[in-house]
């Protein structure tokens, strides 16, 4: 990794392989990509952040200030919380992966109005093993073979899901209108709850995603 001075970094919106997507009042989604061998510059983070990994690559990262590293593999579809608003980190890190390192970040700006004080229970959606150590952010795992659906739920929240796995899906509003969502690992969906829908996967493989449920 190419040596910087310590005393320069920028913040993660100024990171140039941190790509900005889209903002509201409650999230502001970017996707990282590096290429193998290449590094960011040191940046800092300072809101509670949503990350997962788009493809399996190994990462090494480098705190401001420290002369160590650590190297850890991320496997595709990987997903956690770093507390960087009570926790804030100024950091470089650098593709060591054979292939593309792409992840999803998703700042927690803000809660909205309206939250859901108990987890949704729905087919095909369970709890992350993993909860956040935030209680700003609540985390799915949603998995639907082909044909599955999850019949009529409510979104009782606000958040954001994003695909793991190709997507071929059925939404269906509470009118009962109907649309086909179709996606790629990496895609992603703002959701503005509440509001009333069902999913059902019209694909041939298992659909899979992350949902960050804003609490």
């Amino acid at each position: 990794m190419t040596e910087q001075t310590q005393e320069k970094w920028v913040e993660v919106r100024d990171e140039p392989n941190h790509f900005h997507r889209y903002e509201n009042d409650y999230a502001r989604v970017y996707d990282v990509r590096f290429e193998p061998g290449e590094h960011s510059l040191y940046h800092r983070h300072d809101e509670d952040t949503l990350y997962v990994a788009v493809h399996a690559t190994r990462v090494r990262e480098q705190r401001l200030g420290e002369s160590d590293h650590v190297e850890f593999d991320l496997a595709a579809g990987m997903s956690a919380c770093r507390t960087h608003r009570s926790d804030p980190l100024i950091h470089v890190v650098e593709n060591r992966g054979e292939g593309l390192m792409r992840m999803i970040g998703a700042e927690v700006k803000a809660t909205p109005a309206v939250v859901s004080a108990t987890p949704l229970e729905a087919p095909g959606f369970s709890l992350h093993p993993e909860q956040p150590d935030t209680p700003r952010l609540r985390l799915y795992l949603i998995e639907l073979d082909p044909g599955q659906s999850t019949g009529q739920i409510r979104y009782g929240f606000s958040g954001l899901t994003i695909f793991v796995s190709d997507a071929n899906l059925e939404i269906r509003d509470a009118s009962g209108s109907r649309r086909i969502l179709a996606g790629e690992p990496g895609d992603n969906i703002w959701h503005d709850g509440p509001y009333e829908l069902s999913i059902t996967n019209v694909g041939l493989q298992v659909y899979k995603a992350v949902l960050g449920e804003w609490c």
